[in-house]
């Protein structure tokens, strides 16, 4: 799954770019968690991209071309909101669209390949084969929200003190901001119960995913240390194994 994951998605090791551009290096690891559930962590650099201070550099100039080039690409890259409505609206149709006995969980179903784009791109009005690309579109919105509702909502777990472990709720932003005195770029996000999310990701994995851009060394930094942790770190010692599977018995 990892291979194939950084052949086809990433484009690592292919003619064609990654989803999010031509990768340059890439640095990760497979976690194992609590619940004995594996997933990846992943560090992604992209070919030619700047580095943070040089984004924070080119901002503070206040170059109106570089500042809309940034927020297109990183909105074209993910987003923290649903593409047809609030999580009740698409909750609401999920449950409709359950009540149809050809209606399938998207989370336990294998992706539609999209169908083919007629003559390049150019054709008439009436074209079919434009007609089933549109309405594949379409099921493409509607499915990936139905995944994201059911895989990437938060259902908040508290502390001792009362706080979410998860540091949830998150902030939201109506739309894209750039603050040109700080440097700072602060993406749209409407849903604060769910992390940012590439919705082409969330469509063909089919699980819980979560995809961040790092504009800061800071975070760059604490990603890398994370990682660097858990694959130098020693494997589980045996009576905490014993107790995993105690626990997974015992539910």
């Amino acid at each position: 799954m990892c291979t194939n994951f950084i052949k086809h998605v990433l484009g690592v090791g292919t003619k064609h770019s990654g989803l999010y551009g031509k990768t340059n290096a890439y640095y990760g690891t497979v976690e194992q968690q609590g619940r004995l559930t594996l997933h990846l962590h992943l560090l992604l650099w992209i070919q030619n991209s700047p580095s943070p201070q040089e984004v924070r550099e080119r901002i503070m100039e206040n170059t109106e071309e570089f500042q809309r080039n940034m927020v297109e690409y990183l909105e074209s890259v993910h987003q923290g909101e649903l593409s047809t409505g609030s999580l009740e609206n698409v909750q609401a149709r999920v449950k409709e669209s359950k009540k149809d006995k050809n209606y399938s969980d998207p989370t336990q179903t294998l992706p539609e390949a999209p169908p083919p784009i007629c003559n390049g791109g150019r054709c008439e009005a009436d074209c079919k084969a434009c007609s089933k690309l549109s309405d594949w579109w379409t099921n493409f919105d509607l499915e990936t929200d139905d995944i994201l509702s059911r895989s990437n909502f938060h259902n908040c777990c508290l502390n001792s003190k009362g706080q979410c472990k998860a540091r949830f709720p998150r902030d939201i932003f109506m739309t894209s901001l750039v603050e040109p005195l700080t440097g700072a770029l602060r993406l749209k996000k409407v849903e604060q119960w769910m992390n940012t999310f590439t919705p082409a990701l969330s469509y063909v994995m089919r699980c819980n995913t979560d995809v961040t851009s790092l504009l800061s060394g800071t975070a760059i930094k604490a990603v890398v240390a994370y990682v660097t942790d858990y694959v130098t770190k020693p494997g589980l010692t045996t009576y905490s194994i014993f107790d995993s599977v105690r626990q997974v018995f015992s539910k």
